[in-house]
């Protein structure tokens, strides 16, 4: 039965698609009108009977000239078995050279066997094409031959090699109509043809039916589905079909094979199929991959929270010499443990991170802050740990505070954040805020509308010496915003800002902009006019003058024009 759905009159009985009009549906027609219609635009390149062959005879190696040799001296039996296995090596020229010598040296009559070798010639890559193989179908029923199984089965092995979607549906409906079954060779090039068109769901759903026919699959076909499969990103597939040759007692699966799929199953961060490459080729020994794989294999795991995997992948990437585990290594292995919900072990990291010359930064701690602010309780269970991991005398780095406080201020509890900043000495002695800490505070103070608050942290920060950022004047002046007695200071701090060569973030310039704009503030201008702040959104920021600006729009619009 074929595997396609029938769509053609069971009377038709071509072999010729429409290959110039392929949209076209064929109806029950004679064999001639058809191949007639399908040969318009097909230039003739070979015809037994009328003898015409390539024009410029071709340079042949010394193996294709004693072939040659061998049909011209062979009886006519042995020189048709000697023509098969040419043809089944697919060299156009050498086919084509080959019946040459069987027609016109040694007389033959246009037969199947010789029709069958130059269907096999358009297997050439280079030379072979659909459009060929229709003329010689066309030849053949001027001649008289009716196609067999072995005609059709040659057809398919072209059409897996040059694949048409029409055309091979054709010869399905031919072969069914005539009541031959397809060989194994053919389900495997049908296969192939259909792997080749893309055709991916179908190719699957056939090598299913091959399996569940109890055929035997070579595992070239297993192996050019699964390349095609990794290519498309479809790794459930492709795994799924790993496992079934496994479990079917398959010992020798491609080494290179092995490596693709962990190799591409990695790099797209799939967790399945990462896995079960790993454990069957890395973790046996037979297969060492280089850095770059350990760290996508790194990066599953983090993706995925599996632990196990994270760290047989560290502890593979720390064998291999000249690649010492780095920071971005560890920051994998944090996130991991973090999407694990492994809280302890994550903030374990970051001492060892600290001893181990790689101190944390505050992207580091991302993935902990991600996990922190699921739930309020969180941030005091993190500093509970800590305060464990103090006790066994590691060395607490700033950030896990920081990502604490952090993680605190987003639960709006700046009282806990504050507690525990003026904790840090009682937490380990050596332990001093820097300026993330203190913007970390500055973000609750805004939350809070602490202005008093703030200033007692800038002074802090004076007295520790710890330097500011762009961002500690972005929310200082945020936080003199929220105080109508403060807006002078928000706009000392924008001067200050501004003498470092820091400009506010585009929402701090249009919160400053609506203020000064109520107020009507002379100094709105210098928000409007100032080049260093080119990469703020002005259009925005105009759009507040005339919609804020306390003389009213018609003056908004009178300065503006003056600012032009």
């Amino acid at each position: 039965m074929s595997i396609l759905p029938s769509v053609l009159s069971p009377a038709l009985r071509s072999l010729i698609p429409c290959l110039s009009t392929p949209g076209r549906q064929i109806h029950a027609q004679s064999f001639h009108r058809v191949a007639q219609a399908a040969l318009r635009s097909v230039t003739p390149i070979l015809n037994l009977r009328g003898h015409r062959f390539i024009h410029q005879k071709p340079l042949f190696s010394a193996l294709e000239l004693r072939d040659q040799g061998r049909i011209r001296n062979l009886d006519i039996r042995s020189a048709y078995q000697e023509l098969r296995k040419v043809a089944l090596r697919g060299a156009y020229a050498q086919i084509q050279e080959c019946v040459r010598i069987l027609v016109k040296e040694r007389g033959e009559k246009p037969n199947l066997r010789l029709y069958d070798a130059l269907l096999l010639a358009n297997t050439d890559p280079e030379h072979g094409s659909p459009q060929e193989v229709a003329e010689l179908l066309e030849e053949m029923a001027n001649d008289g031959l009716n196609p067999d199984s072995a005609t059709y089965h040659a057809v398919l092995r072209v059409l897996a090699v040059h694949p048409d979607y029409l055309f091979r549906h054709h010869i399905l409906e031919e072969l069914r109509g005539h009541w031959f079954s397809l060989t194994n060779d053919g389900w495997h090039d049908l296969v192939t043809g259909l792997i080749r068109e893309r055709q991916l769901e179908r190719a699957l759903d056939t090598i299913e039916h091959m399996q569940n026919e109890g055929l035997k699959i070579d595992p070239w076909l297993y192996d050019m589905m699964i390349y095609t499969l990794c290519s498309a990103e479809e790794f459930d597939a492709a795994l799924n079909l790993m496992q079934r040759r496994i479990s079917s007692g398959e010992l020798y699966i491609s080494a290179t094979l092995w490596y693709h799929l962990l190799d591409t199953a990695s790099r797209a961060l799939h967790h399945p199929a990462t896995l079960f490459a790993y454990r069957a080729r890395v973790e046996t020994l037979y297969l060492n991959p280089p850095a770059g794989i350990c760290i996508n294999i790194l990066n599953t795991a983090a993706r995925h929270g599996d632990t196990y995997l994270a760290t047989s992948a560290l502890r593979q990437l720390g064998r291999r010499s000249g690649n010492p585990i780095q920071l971005h290594h560890y920051e994998a292995l944090l996130e991991t443990y973090a999407t694990a919900n492994d809280l302890r072990t994550a903030l374990t990291l970051l001492t060892i991170m600290g001893a181990s010359g790689y101190p944390p930064t505050e992207s580091s701690t991302r993935p902990i802050y991600t996990y922190l602010h699921q739930s309020p309780s969180l941030p005091a269970k993190a500093l509970s740990i800590l305060e464990d991991l103090r006790e066994q005398d590691r060395q607490i780095p700033i950030q896990a505070i920081n990502v604490i406080m952090q993680a605190s201020i987003s639960h709006h509890d700046l009282t806990a954040a504050l507690s525990l900043y003026k904790s840090l000495h009682a937490l380990a002695p050596y332990l001093s805020p820097d300026t993330a800490s203190f913007n970390i505070l500055f973000r609750g103070c805004v939350q809070a509308a602490r202005k008093d608050l703030a200033m007692f942290l800038a002074s802090e920060m004076l007295a520790l010496k710890v330097g500011p950022d762009s961002l500690t004047y972005d929310r200082l002046i945020l936080v003199c915003l929220n105080t109508e007695a403060a807006i002078d200071d928000a706009w000392r701090y924008f001067e200050e800002m501004r003498d470092l060569g820091w400009w506010p973030r585009g929402g701090t310039t249009i919160a400053l902009a609506r203020r000064a704009c109520e107020r009507g503030d002379q100094r709105t201008w210098e928000l409007i006019h100032d080049e260093r702040g080119a990469a703020i959104e002005k259009v925005k920021v105009r759009q507040m003058v005339r919609d804020f600006w306390k003389g009213g729009a018609e003056e908004a619009e009178r300065k503006l024009d003056m600012g032009r």
